[in-house]
């Protein structure tokens, strides 16, 4: 399975790919200085040429990409100290500059602007190795309300290419069961109450906010207790929407795990959106066995 520092190298290659077309098949530079001119300009003295059509739809998608990987990137790399950050903001400056080709540079050719790019993108990316992972290379599935209330029985979920694995529930969708468990009524009700006394439950064989195992060599479930930070998440998320807050909780996971892969665990369509369009990995839960298997601790 990919990890999140695997997941966003695929990503960059696919942004130095159509850098690489852009660059080498659309773009052209001219010397804003030539000899005889009355006037000399002092500084960048090469101005991007207009793209025709093709090159404009290119450089359209490519500046989408890279905003989406940028957000990404500068979410995880937030809580770093203060020059890791500024060495992040220069790259990002330098890549925008190239991909939205709008103001003057020193870059002669467009082949030496590429290769800058490409360096930058690069340094970006040598930052997620100084991200630490108290957890590395273990995956880390992350469930929504749908996908507990859809098949509650946590001891009988596997996961393809997932041997070993941890469940990790996030406030928001803690606090959805609860809601549903009291202001409901029904079928709805007794599934999310259900779903409730099972995690009571699993506090008899420890912390939960520290990890307890729910089958031995298998799987392990650890719930965390504190709301994810908006303001330090993707700048599309909506703090007042429930999916939105879900899926800030786990990039706060992604931050806390760059080498391992982080999962979300949903059979909600709209939430699967979502994740698409922000490139976060996604499967559906385990269907629920017709009877529960023996829990081995």
């Amino acid at each position: 399975m990919e990890t999140v520092s695997d997941s966003l190298r695929r990503s960059a290659e696919e942004i130095r790919l159509l850098l690489q077309e852009l660059l080498t098949k659309h773009s052209s530079l001219r010397c804003l200085n030539s000899p005889g001119d009355s006037v000399y300009i002092i500084g960048p003295d090469w101005s991007w040429q207009p793209l025709g059509q093709e090159g404009s739809r290119l450089q359209s998608r490519l500046l989408e990409d890279y905003r989406r990987f940028s957000a990404i990137i500068r979410t995880l790399m937030c809580e770093q100290p203060r020059g890791t950050l500024q060495e992040l903001e220069n790259r990002d400056r330098i890549l925008t500059a190239v991909i939205e080709q709008h103001q003057a540079v020193w870059w002669r050719t467009p082949r030496e602007a590429c290769n800058k790019a490409f360096r930058a993108l690069d340094d970006q990316l040598a930052g997620l190795d100084r991200l630490y992972d108290s957890s590395e290379g273990i995956p880390l599935f992350i469930p929504d309300t749908n996908a507990l209330l859809f098949n509650p029985e946590l001891e009988s979920w596997r996961f393809p290419d997932a041997p070993r694995f941890a469940l990790v529930l996030v406030p928001t969708v803690l606090a959805e069961i609860d809601q549903l468990k009291v202001i409901r009524t029904g079928d709805l009700r007794d599934k999310a109450d259900s779903v409730v006394r099972r995690i009571k439950g699993y506090r008899g064989r420890g912390r939960l906010t520290e990890g307890v195992t729910l089958v031995r060599n298998v799987s392990d479930l650890v719930s965390l207790a504190i709301e994810p930070d908006m303001t330090k998440s993707l700048p599309w998320l909506d703090p007042n929407n429930q999916d939105d807050r879900l899926l800030a909780a786990m990039v706060e996971v992604m931050r806390a795990h760059p080498r391992s892969p982080v999962v979300l665990v949903t059979r909600d369509i709209n939430l699967q959106n979502k994740a698409e369009f922000a490139r976060l990995p996604f499967v559906e839960p385990p269907a629920r066995p017709e009877e529960s298997p023996v829990a081995t601790t």
